[in-house]
């Protein structure tokens, strides 16, 4: 699984707005999540990357990996 730096989500447009996220990339059944909350929010780091993958056999999503975009 590819990790997007920093620089390359925020150059990428935002598809939509979440509540606390912008999403970055959907294709697929993958969609890649880029977090507006920061560590005084009570996030881990900042600049956190959620990354989905859409689980056919149970119809939602699931998250499969998290990490700080540098």
């Amino acid at each position: 699984m590819k990790r997007y730096t920093l620089a390359e989500l925020e150059a990428m447009p935002t598809i939509s707005q979440g509540h606390m996220e912008d999403l970055k990339i959907e294709v697929e059944n993958i969609k890649v999540w880029l977090s507006r909350m920061t560590v005084e929010d009570g996030m881990p780091y900042n600049n956190q990357v959620t990354v989905e993958n859409y689980d056919t056999i149970n119809g939602r999503w699931e998250t499969v990996a998290e990490y700080q975009a540098k």
